[in-house]
């Protein structure tokens, strides 16, 4: 038998270990270099903005003085605020929402945010950046109508109503409703309100003697007084191309009467209604000949309309329609007795 030598054992053996560890070295995996993260590197995520609402515990009279309100958003950068916008959402009946710039007061456009149904909110949405600058402190204010004619048998609960604001995701079609994570301003609503009382139908000669119609206004369910009240008067053509520079119409003041024909419309002295008082408002309409239509022989022709409502000073007056401090106008029809 022959045999190896001793040393050359050795030395194929140390060959054997060495070509092993150069194949297993081929296999092997050598770790990704360590990244850098974000703090380490020195720079910092942008912040995110927060939103915050505020009204210094006032509380909202329907119909009464504006209530003021505040937003401030936390965190907002100046590159963030040239693309955002933030949207109210007013849980009441809006009359107007305005913003405070350059020291006076502007109005910020309210909209229904869903048109095919009742299933919406008023809402407002302002851009974050003014003039190149952000803005993060934010001063309102809302007008809210008397909404009587939506109370049920005249009530009005003291309700809480509620304002929330969110960041715009559609600086023109906010959502729907704000999100349930939104921030909300809960008002407490005061339950003091107005009743305006009008006749429903009017019979007038045509060119006889004037018939008297006459406005309403009580402070009815009322624990304020409710100062600086006007009402306003329009007196609108019964029908289509019918002028009513024609017709004659006067208003009582201090139990006298003012002329007023060929205007169209007429607004009273401010005036105050504790809780519980009322005034009465007379108005007299006289349908001169010719005013019936000649395609109608029926009795209930009408020769005019009569549109009252409550207002204060600062509503702006619309001679066509009045409105503010009612939500709606009331309406009187003067038909023609043949």
């Amino acid at each position: 038998m022959t045999r190896t030598p001793i040393p050359a054992v050795a030395l194929m053996v140390a060959a054997s270990v060495v070509a092993m560890t150069a194949l297993t070295g081929c296999g092997e995996q050598k770790p990704a270099p360590a990244t850098k993260s974000p703090s380490a590197s020195g720079s910092t995520p942008a912040p995110h903005p927060v939103i915050h609402l505020s009204a210094d515990g006032n509380t909202l009279v329907p119909g009464g003085p504006p209530l003021p309100f505040h937003l401030s958003v936390a965190g907002l950068t100046a590159g963030q605020a040239e693309r955002r916008h933030v949207a109210l959402y007013i849980g009441t009946v809006p009359d107007r929402l305005q913003i405070r710039e350059n020291g006076s007061w502007h109005d910020v456009p309210l909209q229904w945010t869903n048109e095919q149904d009742d299933n919406g909110e008023f809402a407002a949405v302002v851009p974050l950046s003014y003039r190149g600058k952000a803005r993060t402190e934010l001063d309102f204010r809302l007008f809210t109508a008397d909404q009587h004619i939506d109370n049920v048998d005249g009530q009005v609960p003291a309700v809480t109503s509620t304002i929330a604001a969110q960041m715009a995701k559609n600086a023109r079609y906010p959502d729907i409703h704000p999100a349930a994570s939104a921030p909300r301003l809960r008002l407490p609503v005061d339950p003091t309100h107005l009743t305006v009382k009008v006749p429903q139908i009017l019979r007038a000669t045509e060119g006889g003697p004037p018939v008297e119609w006459y406005v309403t206004v009580r402070n009815a369910k009322g624990k304020l007084t409710r100062p600086d009240l006007r009402i306003a008067i329009s007196l609108a053509p019964g029908e289509i191309g019918q002028s009513v520079r024609q017709l004659h119409w006067s208003i009582n003041r201090q139990n006298h009467w003012t002329d007023l024909t060929g205007q169209t419309h007429v607004e009273t002295a401010e005036f105050t209604l504790k809780p519980g008082e009322s005034k009465t408002v007379r108005i007299r309409v006289a349908l001169p000949s010719g005013t019936k239509s000649n395609n109608s022989a029926s009795s209930d022709t009408v020769g005019a309309a009569l549109f009252a409502a409550v207002t204060a000073p600062w509503w702006p007056s619309d001679p066509e329609q009045p409105s503010g401090v009612t939500h709606n106008a009331e309406a009187t029809n003067v038909l023609i007795e043949r």
